[in-house]
Protein backbone atom coordinates (compact mmCIF):
# COMPACT_ATOMS: atom_id res chain seq x y z
CA UNK A 1 0.00 0.00 0.00
CA UNK A 2 1.29 3.57 -0.98
CA UNK A 3 1.42 6.08 1.23
CA UNK A 4 -1.71 7.65 -0.88
CA UNK A 5 -3.56 4.50 -0.49
CA UNK A 6 -2.89 4.95 3.22
CA UNK A 7 -4.25 8.50 3.99
CA UNK A 8 -7.40 7.52 1.61
CA UNK A 9 -7.99 4.67 3.95
CA UNK A 10 -7.25 6.95 6.96
CA UNK A 11 -9.88 9.84 5.84
CA UNK A 12 -12.36 7.25 5.13
CA UNK A 13 -12.22 5.58 8.57
CA UNK A 14 -11.76 9.39 9.35
CA UNK A 15 -15.48 10.17 7.53
CA UNK A 16 -17.21 7.06 8.89
CA UNK A 17 -16.09 8.65 12.80
CA UNK A 18 -17.25 12.03 12.00
CA UNK A 19 -20.57 11.31 10.47
CA UNK A 20 -21.02 8.78 13.81
CA UNK A 21 -20.07 11.37 16.12
CA UNK A 22 -22.37 14.48 14.23
CA UNK A 23 -25.29 11.57 14.15
CA UNK A 24 -24.48 11.31 18.44
CA UNK A 25 -24.15 14.89 18.85
CA UNK A 26 -27.79 16.30 17.35
CA UNK A 27 -29.16 13.82 19.37
CA UNK A 28 -27.70 14.74 22.11
CA UNK A 29 -28.58 18.28 21.27
CA UNK A 30 -31.89 17.12 20.99
CA UNK A 31 -32.39 15.55 24.16
CA UNK A 32 -31.16 18.97 25.50
CA UNK A 33 -33.64 20.99 23.89
CA UNK A 34 -36.14 18.60 25.87
CA UNK A 35 -35.15 19.34 29.00
CA UNK A 36 -34.79 22.58 27.88
CA UNK A 37 -38.81 22.30 26.90
CA UNK A 38 -40.11 20.51 30.21
CA UNK A 39 -38.51 23.30 32.61
CA UNK A 40 -39.82 25.83 30.75
CA UNK A 41 -38.09 28.87 31.76
CA UNK A 42 -37.67 29.83 28.06
CA UNK A 43 -35.93 28.54 24.57
CA UNK A 44 -32.61 28.92 22.69
CA UNK A 45 -32.46 32.26 21.22
CA UNK A 46 -33.75 30.98 17.46
CA UNK A 47 -36.59 29.12 18.67
CA UNK A 48 -37.53 32.19 20.59
CA UNK A 49 -37.46 34.31 17.26
CA UNK A 50 -39.87 31.46 15.58
CA UNK A 51 -42.15 31.51 18.53
CA UNK A 52 -42.55 35.07 18.07
CA UNK A 53 -42.74 34.94 14.60
CA UNK A 54 -45.17 32.08 13.62
CA UNK A 55 -47.73 33.44 16.68
CA UNK A 56 -48.13 36.95 14.65
CA UNK A 57 -47.80 35.23 11.49
CA UNK A 58 -50.81 32.73 12.41
CA UNK A 59 -48.79 29.83 11.32
CA UNK A 60 -47.47 26.44 13.65
CA UNK A 61 -44.14 26.77 14.90
CA UNK A 62 -43.13 23.47 12.76
CA UNK A 63 -44.59 25.30 9.76
CA UNK A 64 -42.98 28.83 10.00
CA UNK A 65 -39.06 27.23 11.36
CA UNK A 66 -39.19 25.02 8.36
CA UNK A 67 -40.08 27.96 5.87
CA UNK A 68 -37.51 30.02 7.75
CA UNK A 69 -34.75 27.48 7.56
CA UNK A 70 -35.54 26.99 3.71
CA UNK A 71 -34.82 30.76 3.29
CA UNK A 72 -31.59 30.92 5.59
CA UNK A 73 -30.56 27.44 3.66
CA UNK A 74 -31.06 29.06 0.15
CA UNK A 75 -29.10 32.53 1.36
CA UNK A 76 -26.00 30.19 2.72
CA UNK A 77 -25.71 28.45 -0.71
CA UNK A 78 -25.41 31.47 -2.28
CA UNK A 79 -22.64 32.28 -0.45
CA UNK A 80 -20.55 29.01 0.85
CA UNK A 81 -21.91 25.56 -0.06
CA UNK A 82 -19.10 24.55 1.65
CA UNK A 83 -21.38 24.60 5.18
CA UNK A 84 -23.59 22.35 3.99
CA UNK A 85 -23.76 18.67 4.07
CA UNK A 86 -25.34 15.86 6.15
CA UNK A 87 -24.99 17.71 9.36
CA UNK A 88 -27.65 20.76 8.33
CA UNK A 89 -29.54 17.56 7.58
CA UNK A 90 -29.05 15.89 10.69
CA UNK A 91 -29.47 19.14 12.63
CA UNK A 92 -32.80 20.22 10.73
CA UNK A 93 -34.48 17.04 11.57
CA UNK A 94 -32.96 15.01 14.14
CA UNK A 95 -32.39 17.06 16.95
CA UNK A 96 -36.53 17.94 16.55
CA UNK A 97 -36.90 14.74 16.70
CA UNK A 98 -34.61 13.64 19.43
CA UNK A 99 -36.28 16.75 21.34
CA UNK A 100 -39.63 15.43 20.99
CA UNK A 101 -38.79 11.70 21.93
CA UNK A 102 -37.19 13.32 25.48
CA UNK A 103 -39.51 15.22 25.90
CA UNK A 104 -42.84 12.17 26.08
CA UNK A 105 -40.68 10.43 28.06
CA UNK A 106 -39.57 13.10 30.27
CA UNK A 107 -43.45 14.06 31.00
CA UNK A 108 -44.28 10.43 32.02
CA UNK A 109 -42.40 10.25 34.45
CA UNK A 110 -42.52 14.52 35.79
CA UNK A 111 -44.79 16.58 36.38
CA UNK A 112 -43.59 20.20 35.25
CA UNK A 113 -46.40 21.82 37.36
CA UNK A 114 -45.07 19.49 40.30
CA UNK A 115 -41.49 20.86 39.52
CA UNK A 116 -39.81 23.59 41.89
CA UNK A 117 -37.74 26.41 40.96
CA UNK A 118 -34.17 24.75 41.40
CA UNK A 119 -35.41 21.43 39.55
CA UNK A 120 -36.39 23.77 36.75
CA UNK A 121 -32.94 25.71 36.84
CA UNK A 122 -31.19 22.42 37.09
CA UNK A 123 -32.98 21.19 34.08
CA UNK A 124 -32.54 24.33 32.36
CA UNK A 125 -28.76 24.35 32.99
CA UNK A 126 -28.60 20.73 31.38
CA UNK A 127 -30.17 21.29 29.03
CA UNK A 128 -28.01 24.08 28.07
CA UNK A 129 -24.83 22.10 28.62
CA UNK A 130 -26.14 19.70 26.50
CA UNK A 131 -27.25 21.92 23.36
CA UNK A 132 -23.29 23.57 23.84
CA UNK A 133 -21.61 20.36 23.72
CA UNK A 134 -24.16 18.94 20.98
CA UNK A 135 -23.24 21.95 19.25
CA UNK A 136 -19.59 21.83 19.41
CA UNK A 137 -19.07 18.44 18.37
CA UNK A 138 -21.35 19.04 15.37
CA UNK A 139 -19.46 21.72 14.13
CA UNK A 140 -16.10 20.20 14.51
CA UNK A 141 -17.48 17.30 12.54
CA UNK A 142 -17.65 19.57 9.96
CA UNK A 143 -19.98 17.91 8.10
CA UNK A 144 -22.04 20.75 7.49
CA UNK A 145 -23.95 23.27 9.75
CA UNK A 146 -27.75 23.89 10.52
CA UNK A 147 -28.50 27.32 8.43
CA UNK A 148 -28.65 29.95 11.50
CA UNK A 149 -25.27 28.24 12.33
CA UNK A 150 -23.82 28.83 9.31
CA UNK A 151 -24.80 32.54 9.28
CA UNK A 152 -22.98 32.74 12.83
CA UNK A 153 -19.42 31.56 11.01
CA UNK A 154 -19.86 32.47 7.65
CA UNK A 155 -19.68 36.61 8.85
CA UNK A 156 -16.95 36.13 10.85
CA UNK A 157 -14.84 34.46 8.26
CA UNK A 158 -15.46 37.07 6.05
CA UNK A 159 -14.95 39.98 8.40
CA UNK A 160 -12.88 41.03 11.70
CA UNK A 161 -15.77 40.27 13.95
CA UNK A 162 -14.66 37.61 16.37
CA UNK A 163 -17.12 35.09 16.49
CA UNK A 164 -18.42 35.15 20.02
CA UNK A 165 -19.57 39.14 19.75
CA UNK A 166 -21.64 38.13 16.52
CA UNK A 167 -22.90 34.73 17.35
CA UNK A 168 -23.57 37.17 20.72
CA UNK A 169 -25.36 39.97 18.55
CA UNK A 170 -27.38 37.66 16.33
CA UNK A 171 -28.55 35.31 19.61
CA UNK A 172 -29.88 38.67 21.17
CA UNK A 173 -31.41 40.23 17.89
CA UNK A 174 -33.41 36.52 17.53
CA UNK A 175 -34.63 37.05 21.79
CA UNK A 176 -35.48 40.81 20.51
CA UNK A 177 -37.61 40.41 17.59
CA UNK A 178 -39.32 37.15 19.31
CA UNK A 179 -40.06 39.28 22.23
CA UNK A 180 -41.43 41.96 20.26
CA UNK A 181 -43.68 39.63 18.62
CA UNK A 182 -44.78 38.33 21.63
CA UNK A 183 -42.99 35.15 22.64
CA UNK A 184 -42.03 34.68 26.16
CA UNK A 185 -38.23 34.90 27.63
CA UNK A 186 -36.49 33.03 31.10
CA UNK A 187 -32.93 32.56 32.49
CA UNK A 188 -32.24 29.66 29.63
CA UNK A 189 -32.60 31.92 26.82
CA UNK A 190 -30.75 34.60 28.35
CA UNK A 191 -27.53 31.96 29.13
CA UNK A 192 -28.00 30.37 25.53
CA UNK A 193 -27.89 34.00 24.39
CA UNK A 194 -24.89 35.33 25.84
CA UNK A 195 -23.34 32.37 26.39
CA UNK A 196 -23.30 30.47 23.29
CA UNK A 197 -21.08 32.98 21.48
CA UNK A 198 -17.77 32.81 24.21
CA UNK A 199 -17.92 29.15 25.52
CA UNK A 200 -18.69 27.75 22.03
CA UNK A 201 -15.10 28.26 20.62
CA UNK A 202 -13.55 27.05 23.95
CA UNK A 203 -15.54 23.78 23.76
CA UNK A 204 -14.39 23.58 19.95
CA UNK A 205 -10.92 24.18 21.26
CA UNK A 206 -10.59 22.13 24.10
CA UNK A 207 -13.60 18.74 24.40
CA UNK A 208 -14.23 18.65 20.51
CA UNK A 209 -11.04 18.80 18.23
CA UNK A 210 -9.28 16.52 21.25
CA UNK A 211 -12.03 14.31 20.81
CA UNK A 212 -12.09 14.19 17.12
CA UNK A 213 -8.63 14.40 16.52
CA UNK A 214 -9.69 17.59 14.13
CA UNK A 215 -6.27 18.54 13.08
CA UNK A 216 -4.83 15.56 12.62
CA UNK A 217 -7.54 15.00 10.05
CA UNK A 218 -7.07 18.45 8.94
CA UNK A 219 -3.11 17.52 8.39
CA UNK A 220 -3.95 14.16 6.59
CA UNK A 221 -6.68 16.36 3.97
CA UNK A 222 -3.75 18.45 3.27
CA UNK A 223 -1.05 15.15 2.38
Amino acid sequence: MDIHQFFRRFAGRRLLKRTLAMIIAVIFMGIGVGFFMLAAMGSDPFSTLNLGVSSKLGLSFGVWQAIFNIILLALVALVDRSKLGLGTIGNMFLVGFAADVTGSLLRQVLVAEALGIPARVGMTLLGVAMQLVGCSLYVTCALGMAPYDCVSYLVPERTKIPFRWWRIFTDVVCVAVGFACGASFGIGTLIMAFGTGPILPLLNQYVSEPLLRAKEYKTVQNE
